[in-house]
């Protein structure tokens, strides 16, 4: 596809997307954009809007300009693309926003593309390990030296919201309560990363989410099935996306397990 290989030769740029946050984060102020008590989604800095802009100001001048973009910042560029285009750029300037306002390391900047049936890229930048995690058609490929994490929580399969004893099927729980494995709520934790790179690495037993966001919520979905790893899912329509007070979303949950 030409538009997968316009993303690719634009990954020079998503790379200085990157270094462009983790130049910001020494000393950056941030404020709630939202107030629903999850830091996740409520936190915003003046270099989630600097980067993508930034992004943006480079994507528009190729062919990706025809596409609907699921940007999560309100910047001024997002209005020059197609609401109606048929395939989805999505653009999450800095994942993980509560980490880096705090100074960590885990954050990252994410890249996707789908055609509304199929996810068709990803790109994961982890700026201060110089990390990047890329899905092109399902072939997920890692660059970079795996950096020092927490430790195993193998244990553990974490989210961040939803009602998991009514979509999981009691089949399934029972089978992984069996194993000892438990749930955590990510808002009651203290384990200083969030979950992206403690699940492509198998240090947590895997992910659960709910209603995921269009920017950030598919990209364990897409390291599980690219990995051949267990989901459980409902039909998560990529071309169904509602909205709430924190942004986009897609109906439905996942259950990916490492």
């Amino acid at each position: 596809m030409d538009l997968i290989k316009t993303l690719q030769n634009l990954e020079p740029i998503f790379i200085q997307a990157g270094k462009l946050a983790l130049k910001m984060q020494k000393g950056i102020d941030f404020h709630n954009k939202f107030n629903t008590g999850n830091p996740a989604a409520d936190i915003v800095t003046e270099a989630d809007l600097a980067v993508q802009e930034f992004l943006l100001s480079e994507i528009i001048k190729t062919d990706l300009i025809n596409c609907c973009l699921l940007a999560e910042e309100n910047t001024i560029s997002t209005k020059e693309f197609n609401e109606q285009g048929k395939y989805f750029l999505g653009i999450d300037p800095i994942d993980d926003t509560a980490i880096y306002a705090k100074g960590g390391d885990h954050f990252s900047t994410i890249i996707s593309l789908h055609d509304g049936e199929k996810l068709l890229y990803m790109f994961i930048y982890f700026p201060a390990w110089d990390w990047i995690h890329k899905i092109v058609n399902n072939d997920y490929s890692v660059l970079g030296k795996t950096p020092d994490l927490p430790e195993n929580v193998r244990d553990t399969i974490f989210y961040w919201s939803g009602d998991l004893e009514k979509n999981i099927p009691e089949k399934v729980l029972n089978e992984l309560k069996s194993k000892g494995i438990k749930f955590s709520c990510l808002k009651n934790t203290n384990l200083g990363v969030g979950c992206i790179a403690m699940f492509a690495t198998n240090k947590i037993a895997g992910i659960y989410q709910e209603n995921p966001n269009v920017y950030d919520g598919l990209v364990e979905y897409n390291i599980a099935s690219a990995k051949g790893l267990k989901i459980y899912s409902s039909s998560i329509d990529l071309t169904n996306i509602k909205k709430r007070e924190t942004g986009l979303y897609y109906p439905g949950y996942y259950l990916a397990l490492t």
